[in-house]
């Protein structure tokens, strides 16, 4: 049995998820020998005691810590603060911005170490249209296109192949056509393959290198502590690549956008994001109370009969009373004698 037991020095602190994960591990192997599931009781229920268990690992847990959202002025105060003019840096923002048009996964549009269900953004999944017409990746005009489309080929659930689109807006440098165009004008120039993935980059030294999410995390949070973060509520800390999908699920639904639009646009299988996006984020209920005090009276329903509504018994043009409805709810035959 699994024991749970605070951290000590070098070992991580187990939580209940672990502990659970483990015993069911322990019930695979038992079960791919012929054996008991050990896990059950003698009525093939999970053992109480077992139930008990992990309920009391659960109480142990911390409270969940996710990511925090990140506001898109502090990202543009980013994206234009000057630096050096750095391919690195240029691949960072571009990767960025994109991540954030289409909240992305941080292994979606950044190289992460080990195997991931998800598989990354390749050259061939970027799609740009004009005028309904499919644009080829060489058009030096490519930025001005209509729509950039991009197919997520395998994600989390084994879900497959799902696009999405997104149109051009107004903003000349804050617009995913314009952003998406840069990221294959840049594969272009490398003479990339359409199964090159969008982290490949050619750097300052000519050679071809892939742009990872350890060296896109430490960019990312060097410039949260370079600002005002502790004004803004942030702990460098818990900002990671993750926070940029959840920043932009938070920047859709503070401007409206309708939560089934916002689970479509980020390839959400339920409304589950709701509970990562920032509740303490003080626009969060801008405008709620004010719809709250909107309606200061209203009068409660009086428990007596009310001879006004037609859903009572005694009103006569109740369905009750037209159909003849005796006591003890036997219907009045001779009601329906019109219909003979």
């Amino acid at each position: 049995m699994c024991h749970y037991s605070r951290s000590t020095k070098g070992h991580a602190e187990l939580v209940a998820s672990t502990c659970r994960a483990a015993v069911d591990g322990v019930a695979t192997a038992f079960i791919a020998a012929d054996e008991p599931d050990p896990r059950l009781d003698s009525d093939g229920k999970t053992s109480f005691l077992l139930l008990q268990q992990f309920k009391g690992y659960k109480n142990n847990d911390h409270g969940e810590q996710s990511q925090q959202c990140l506001p898109f002025s502090l990202l543009k105060k980013m994206f234009e603060r000057p630096v050096a003019h750095l391919a690195i840096f240029i691949v960072f923002y571009q990767l960025m911005l994109l991540g954030f048009f289409f909240a992305m996964r941080s292994c979606e549009n950044f190289k992460v170490s080990g195997e991931q269900r998800t598989h990354p953004i390749r050259k061939r999944n970027m799609v740009f249209q004009k005028d309904g017409r499919i644009l080829p990746h060489s058009l030096p005009r490519l930025h001005l296109a209509d729509t950039i489309a991009i197919t997520f080929e395998y994600q989390k659930r084994d879900e497959r192949s799902n696009t999405v689109t997104q149109w051009r807006t107004s903003d000349s440098t804050y617009c995913p056509v314009v952003v998406s165009s840069a990221v294959v004008r840049r594969l272009e120039a490398m003479n990339a393959s359409k199964s090159d993935f969008i982290y490949k980059f050619k750097g300052d030294d000519g050679r071809t290198r892939d742009f990872d999410s350890t060296t896109a995390l430490r960019m990312l949070r060097g410039f949260i502590s370079s600002v005002d973060f502790k004004g803004l509520g942030l702990n460098p800390k818990r900002i990671g690549l993750h926070s940029l999908r959840l920043s932009a699920a938070l920047a859709m639904y503070l401007n409206g956008v309708p939560v089934y639009t916002i689970m479509l646009l980020g390839r959400w299988s339920s409304d589950a994001f709701l509970r990562y996006i920032r509740k303490q984020v003080k626009s969060f209920g801008s405008g709620v109370l004010s719809k709250m005090i909107v309606t200061s009276c209203f009068l409660h329903v009086s428990h007596s009969t009310n001879l006004e509504d037609p859903r009572t018994s005694c009103n006569p043009a109740s369905f009750t009373a037209n159909m003849g409805m005796g006591s003890g709810g036997n219907i009045n035959r001779s009601a329906f004698s019109v219909l003979a």
